[in-house]
């Protein structure tokens, strides 16, 4: 489980930040990220809330914008009960199993929570590979903050265990080594691209298509979403990322460069 951390989106209520805090550590998470917070992340209430775990709180890293707390992530998923176009984790009977199946590969993952009053909002759940919503009464959905993280990080070390992952510190088990190596790299050098590279790679694409005038008519935001999916169930490595950042890369100049030129 260590290679699994939380991160908060602007939190309001120091004890809800201390509850989380004792949550990560009954389950031996690796940490605990705030995006923004709107309240004091280590203060007398959130200490007293944390029962046992105030040195959690005092490790606590704290970040401006969501992108920076998950650009070392290789994989990132947000808890939320909206639906819509974002691609949607594969949750069969609450555990994620199907999906760790699939990522046993990754090293480090970050398990996001939007804030008390709001939930995730669009422009969050944009920064994630999936979304995964509880299978909570449709009349009655909401879970306290504490509530949500323990839930998601027992399916989570539940389907751990199933599928025989050791912690992080001692790597994976050797009998799922070969469940899913890193597809389309045989250098065992290689790794999965974090989600710094993966957002600087959306950020090419964007460009490319917005050069190419992409965004005349059609709608550019909605394009990006549907290929950020793609990335994140192509759990591309990073020299992968490299490849389609050069393409992207030479198809742009070579386009600016026909504009450039008058041909």
């Amino acid at each position: 489980m260590r290679r699994w951390i939380i991160v908060l989106i602007s939190p309001q209520e120091s004890g809800n930040v201390g509850s989380a805090a004792r949550v990560l550590k009954n389950f031996g998470a690796g940490g605990l990220r705030v995006v923004a917070p709107r309240c004091e992340v280590a203060s007398h209430d959130a200490r007293r809330f944390s029962s046992g775990a105030a040195e959690v709180l005092r490790r606590a890293k704290v970040f401006e914008t969501l992108p920076e707390a998950l650009a070392d992530r290789e994989l990132s998923i947000g808890l939320t009960g909206v639906g819509g176009r974002h691609h949607r984790m594969d949750c069969v009977g609450l555990l994620p199993t199907d999906l760790l199946r699939d990522r046993n590969e990754v090293r480090s993952g970050a398990l996001v929570f939007g804030p008390e009053d709001t939930g995730m909002m669009g422009h969050h759940m944009e920064c994630m590979d999936f979304l995964w919503s509880l299978p909570t009464n449709p009349d009655f959905p909401s879970l306290n903050l504490a509530q949500a993280i323990a839930v998601s990080l027992a399916a989570v070390a539940e389907s751990e265990r199933l599928l025989g992952l050791t912690d992080l510190g001692r790597g994976i088990a050797p009998s799922t080594k070969t469940l899913n190596p890193l597809a389309g790299s045989p250098d065992p050098g290689d790794r999965l691209a974090n989600n710094k590279e993966v957002h600087e790679l959306m950020g090419r694409f964007e460009a490319l298509l917005r050069v190419t005038g992409w965004e005349e008519g059609r709608r550019l935001t909605g394009s990006m979403g549907k290929i950020r999916n793609i990335f994140a169930r192509a759990a591309m490595t990073q020299r992968e990322a490299s490849l389609f950042h050069g393409i992207a890369r030479n198809a742009y100049d070579r386009i600016i460069g026909k504009y450039t030129d008058g041909k």
